[in-house]
């Protein structure tokens, strides 16, 4: 996996759940939620929640990428279907070409 290829964040920036099983792992933790993620079910539950909660599909840009040996930083911003934005940072590691875990923090406040 490359940066350019987004990881997990292809399900988010793409709205392609059917790209999970080459980019996410099968022991995959995400601890950017109260209740983690895990597995390839959990980032599938996440994305649908995410979905249910905006009342629509998210779509991401991404602003920044830093990549190391088996890091990723990215820096992106959220469109909400009601037209508003949001800005995050997430942090994945990455082994054998999949994203393993995944951490995400809120620039700006949550959305409602």
């Amino acid at each position: 996996m490359t940066p350019e290829s987004g990881g997990a964040g292809v399900l988010c920036r793409e709205g392609r759940p059917d790209r999970l099983e080459g980019l996410v792992a099968p022991d995959y933790v995400d601890y950017g939620h109260t209740v983690h993620g895990h597995g390839r079910q959990g980032v599938r539950d996440d994305y649908e929640n995410a979905v249910k909660l905006a009342g629509g599909v998210i779509r991401y840009d991404i602003l920044g990428l830093v990549a190391g040996e088996d890091t990723i930083a990215a820096s992106w911003v959220g469109h909400l279907p009601n037209g508003s934005d949001f800005r995050g940072l997430s942090l994945y590691r990455v082994a054998d070409g999949r994203v393993t875990e995944a951490r995400n923090a809120f620039i700006d406040p949550p959305p409602a």
